[in-house]
């Protein structure tokens, strides 16, 4: 069983390098509206779900097989749910590349310095929870938790500037492409959410306590250690 799980985690891992790659990939498309580079991604997308149902399937078969139970058991949860949301965040990165195109047919527009650390920082985060869970590192887990609020302060930042350039009336951009760049930044801003998803499924996997919509009393900065087990 032990063999079997660890065959899980590298297939994770795996599923990991090809989102974290989308992602990447869907920030310098964004950067240069690189079309080739969009249509990478989007094509991509197929591998990340033949990954995903790869892993999927795995997991049941070692839970019908061997039946794990406490901390064997919660891997194999925690796998399931990882898998999940790495597969999402690899859609997201293609509904980015999806905006990128629509936005260079309505036409180009600027792209605001914000993306790229916005960007940055959410790759960091799908990096250090697959690190966290690999590691079993509720500091790292924290750290993801954490992040995501810089994240949501970048998604706010470009969606007021994009929303001043809609209420100037002498602005000459297009506005579908104005809107379409709303949908981008959002989407964005979702990957984070996600990360901090896995980070908390972490969290279980390692303490055995749910912490998935109040994180903030049981995570502290800098320890990921709980408030009770302080």
């Amino acid at each position: 069983m032990h063999r079997e799980i660890s065959r899980l985690k590298n297939g994770l891992l795996e599923l990991s390098t090809e989102v974290e790659k989308s992602i990447s990939c869907a920030a310098r498309a964004l950067d240069t509206f690189d079309e080739t580079l969009a249509l990478e991604v989007i094509k991509n997308d197929s591998r990340i779900n033949d990954l995903e149902v790869n892993i999927e399937e795995d997991s049941l078969k070692i839970l019908a097989l061997y039946q794990p139970v406490a901390h064997d058991l919660r891997v194999v949860v925690a796998v399931l749910k990882i898998n999940n949301d790495l597969e999402r965040i690899g859609d997201l990165a293609v509904n980015i590349c999806r905006y990128i195109l629509k936005i260079k047919e309505y036409g180009i527009i600027p792209v605001s310095s914000n993306f790229k650390p916005m960007f940055d920082v959410c790759l960091d985060m799908v990096r250090k929870c697959l690190d966290s869970f690999l590691k079993e590192d509720l500091t790292l887990a924290s750290e993801v938790c954490e992040k995501d609020k810089i994240v949501d302060g970048y998604n706010i930042k470009i969606i007021k500037e994009i929303q001043q350039d809609l209420q100037d009336k002498a602005n000459v951009q297009p506005v579908n492409s104005l809107l379409f760049m709303l949908s981008v930044v959002r989407t964005v801003e979702r990957i984070g959410d996600f990360a901090t998803n896995i980070a908390e499924d972490v969290y279980y996997m390692v303490s055995g306590q749910i912490v998935r919509h109040h994180a903030e009393e049981f995570l502290t900065p800098n320890t990921g250690v709980s408030n009770d087990e302080r």
